[in-house]
């Protein structure tokens, strides 16, 4: 059977992210420090390979090790607020397009999201600039119609209304 050069055997991924979580018990708090994963992995790798591992192939191990709780943190804050923000409007999605665009986008982060438990691909700037760009429109009130735009409009009614009386 021929294998393609980087290629990882059965179980490797598991063992990378298994070893991940011991070097995050080594610097819990703020972690190793971004873009340290491969310097320091090697003296915590638990299995022979002759390939040389740069990414730990699970985004979010990743993340732990390099910027600890701290950071790990700041990615749930900022994942929820997406969430909490996205999920009102898409709610609405048969009925305004403003909430099929954050259904949409809201689905596509969820991808992202689950393809990073298995691979490194935030790592990649192409694919982190299209997972804000969900996060984004997904977050963002689009519609004109929306409670701001609103409360501008009767903010500006109310202003005229009170020049023209006097």
């Amino acid at each position: 059977m021929l294998f393609r050069l980087g290629d990882l055997q059965p179980g490797i991924r598991l063992q990378m992210t298994k070893d991940s979580l011991r070097m995050v018990l080594q610097r819990p708090v703020l972690g190793w420090g971004l873009g340290t994963f491969p310097t320091v992995y090697p003296a915590y790798r638990s299995f022979y390979t002759n390939l040389f591992v740069n990414e730990a192939h699970n985004d979010y191990a990743q993340l732990l090790v390099e910027t600890g709780i701290v950071g790990f943190g700041v990615m749930l804050w900022f994942l929820f607020r997406v969430y909490q923000r996205g999920v009102p409007t898409s709610r609405r999605w048969e009925f305004k397009w403003d909430g099929a665009l954050s259904l949409a986008a809201l689905i596509g982060c969820t991808g992202i999201l689950f393809h990073s438990l298995v691979d490194f691909n935030l790592q990649i700037p192409a694919n982190a600039t299209v997972f804000y760009v969900l996060c984004a429109l997904a977050a963002s009130e689009l519609s004109p119609s929306s409670s701001r735009s609103r409360a501008s409009r009767d903010a500006a009614a109310t202003e005229e209304n009170s020049v023209s009386l006097k």
